[in-house]
Parts: structure tokens; sequence; C-alpha cells
């Protein structure tokens, strides 16, 4: 008898841990299987980081860099430092006119011409112009300052720890010209992780929601002199029909980095069948001068996530069935019904479930208005990872209340307190 009771006692406690594990779902990134040197792909609505391969090491990024200045210039617009119409000299330091543009991606321009911050963005962006982001970024730079350290000024906004920047385009210090910084050595590099860049892509695209066409279109522009429109056919996108694509997966841009020392690169913006858009970076994926393996192995380590975890989006404005209504005791109306206040997609393992859980918020005031937050659903995810410029808002479901409510006399608040 002893014995069966020893026994129970075991299988009960079995069966408790195994209640436990299963309330909590599984959302550790997966590691990726791709013969890249490394990379990452997150959910760009969220951030939560969903799989990864050397996702932290730092390495040469080349052309991604450029990545960095745009962050920069959408930041200094967006805060009205400068306009996209504002109009940039080409200095001597950006000046590239005498460069083999096989070798050294440079515009049409020299010493003196003007072109908009618009059309330096622009090129820096689809052709990879290395004396626009010398332009640009020496634009934005702070007087007393180096460019250089500009740099190093904007990736610590991002939390770029431990990141390492020397010229904005991305060049090896001795090929960065009048912007080599003098006190390193001539092969320094830009270092940055795939969770650096990552990083600065999902601001990118949070703050110009329009990169995605510009870095799709087939052709750019700019105005020299005595508005002179040169028009120059951009590359990325001519072999993506050619792709591997079971999923019919959409490739919306970025930015590509190709050098000796980072290999074919690429950051990309991706989405899937279902609306689902990715960001995604992959590093080494082939020679540095291939143009089709970093699209390729971009598409397939999307597929691997694919493949291996699946999604619960909840859609901005929808009513969750388990949780319809917030109980608000010191208002008026006491059961507010609630909705979805801004789409949020969870990613978990295939094998597991969500469990969600409500939370109300203890709202303070005399007033609730209708679209205000009331409410939060956040859920038991076992190894979740999020980059960490994402907040506690990308980690929850929001819930807003659909009316307007006061709050209610002191006699029904007391009489509500004492039935709690």
């Amino acid at each position: 008898m002893k014995h069966i009771k020893i026994i129970g006692a075991i299988v009960a406690m079995l069966f408790l841990m195994t209640t436990a594990v299963s309330a909590n779902a599984i959302a550790k990134p997966l590691e990726l299987k791709q013969d890249v040197s490394s990379a990452i792909v997150i959910d760009d609505s969220t951030g939560q980081i969903l799989a990864v391969k050397n996702a932290d090491k730092l390495g040469p990024i080349a052309s991604q860099s450029k990545l960095l200045t745009a962050y920069a210039a959408l930041k200094a617009i967006n805060s009205g430092k400068i306009k996209w119409s504002d109009k940039v000299t080409i200095s001597k330091k950006a000046d590239l006119s005498k460069q083999d543009s096989h070798l050294f991606s440079h515009l049409a321009v020299k010493a003196g011409d003007r072109l908009t911050v618009r059309e330096l963005y622009n090129t820096m962006i689809t052709l990879s112009a290395n004396d626009a982001a010398f332009a640009l970024a020496e634009y934005m730079t702070p007087k007393n300052m180096t460019t250089a350290k500009a740099l190093q000024l904007w990736a610590k906004e991002l939390k770029l720890t431990q990141s390492t920047w020397y010229n904005s385009a991305g060049q090896i210090n001795q090929d960065a010209f009048e912007n080599k910084v003098k006190n390193a050595p001539d092969n320094a590099v830009n270092l940055a992780s795939p969770k650096h860049v990552a990083i600065i892509a999902r601001e990118i695209v949070k703050l110009d929601p329009n990169i995605r066409e510009l870095a799709t279109n087939t052709h750019v522009s700019y105005h020299l002199r005595n508005n002179y429109i040169v028009n120059e056919p951009t590359e990325m996108t001519k072999n993506w029909p050619y792709l591997i694509n079971p999923n019919h997966l959409t490739i919306e841009g970025l930015k590509t980095g190709s050098t000796p020392e980072s290999g074919a690169a690429f950051t990309g913006i991706i989405k899937d069948s279902s609306g689902h858009e990715f960001i995604t970076v992959v590093n080494g994926a082939a020679s540095y001068m291939d143009e089709v393996q970093r699209y390729q192995k971009t598409l397939n380590i999307v597929n691997e996530v694919l493949e291996a975890q699946k999604a619960t989006t909840f859609k901005k404005g929808h009513v969750l069935p388990y949780a319809k209504e917030v109980n608000l005791s010191r208002m008026k109306l006491y059961h507010m019904p609630v909705v979805v206040a801004q789409t949020r997609t969870i990613w978990i393992n295939k094998s597991s479930d969500l469990s969600p859980k409500m939370t109300a918020l203890d709202v303070k005031g005399k007033l609730v208005q209708k679209g205000q937050k009331i409410g939060d659903i956040k859920f038991n995810l076992s190894g979740a990872q999020y980059l960490p410029t994402s907040d506690d808002s990308d980690k929850s479901v929001q819930l807003v209340a659909t009316q307007k409510t006061r709050q209610a006399n002191f006699i029904v608040r007391a009489w509500r307190a004492m039935l709690r």
C-alpha cells in the first residue's frame, strides 16, 4: 500500500510538472541551418526574434552601414532639423568622381554640385552610392564633431552596444579616401552584428514606410547643374523572379552589402502570403560578387521560420472571445467593452499553444476616453526574445475602451469596493 501511495504521489507530481510546462508556449528563436556566416529573422511589427545564426557576432557589414545614415536622416527630418528639400553641396571629402565606379559606387557628381537630401537618401539606398552616403552624413554631423563620432552617437541611440563605426559608406578605412579616420588602421571596418542591423532596419521602416517602394524601384533619378536629370537603373530586383520561392514570399527591399570581408550580404523586408512582415539580415551568403544567393538564402531562412513556427495575430479593432470587457470598478460603466488596440502577432513553436491572460489596468482620474488603454493580454512565452528597442507594448496585446465613461459617485464606488 505504501508503494502504491508513493507511485501515486510521483504520478501526481509529474502531472503537475507537465501542466506547468504546457502553460508556457515555446517561443525560443529557431537556430538557422542555412550556409551563411550569420543571420537573423525578426517580426517587423514587434521586434520578436524568430530565428538566429551568430546573431550577436560582430562582423564587417559593408554597405549595410548606410542604413545608419538613413536612420539619422529620417530622425532629423521627423524632428524638423532638416528637410527633404534641403540642398546639400558635395564637398571635396564626398567627391569620388575620379574613382572607378565599378569598384567604388558613386554618382555622376563632383565637388560643388548640389543635391537635395531626398536625392542623396534615395541614391544611397537604391544605388548604394558612397558619395551620397558621405555627403548626407557630413551634412548631418554636428559642428565640432567628426562624422565617425556622429555615427557612434547615432548607434548609441539605438543601443547598438559594442558596434564600431568609421565611415558612413561602409568602406574599409583605406578606401574611404578623404573620409579616412587617420588614427585608425588602414584595414579598419565598420563592425556590427545581424541583430544591430535588424534594429536599424526596423527603425527605418517605422520612420519611413515608403522605403518599401523606394527599395524596389527599377530606376532612380537626381538633378545636376542646369537642371540636367540623371536617371539610373537599379539592379536589386533583376534576379528576384528566378528565385526558388515555394511559399510565394515577397521581397520589399532593403539594402545589400558587398565586400570581400562581409561576403554577399542583404538586409531585407520580406512579407509572407498571410501578410506577416519580417526583417532579415544575412551575411556571408556567398562570394561578395554574387547577386543571387544573398536573396535566395534570405527566402530560405524565412521558410525555415514558417516551417517550424506558427503565428497568432490579434487584429486592431477585433473583439476577443475571452476578453470582451474590462471591469472599471470606479466608473459609471462598470463592464467596459474593449477591442484590440493595435495589430500584434505572437510567434511560437508549432507544437505549443498560447495561454493568454488578461490584466485590467489601474485606471486613474475621473474620466475614461474612448480608445484609452485599460487592459492588457500577456502570454507565458518560454525562451521568447525581442530586440532591445522593443517595448512592453510589443510583447502584449493592448485593449482599449470602446466608450467614454465618467467616475461613479462615492456611494457606488464604496459599494463595489465592499463586494470585491
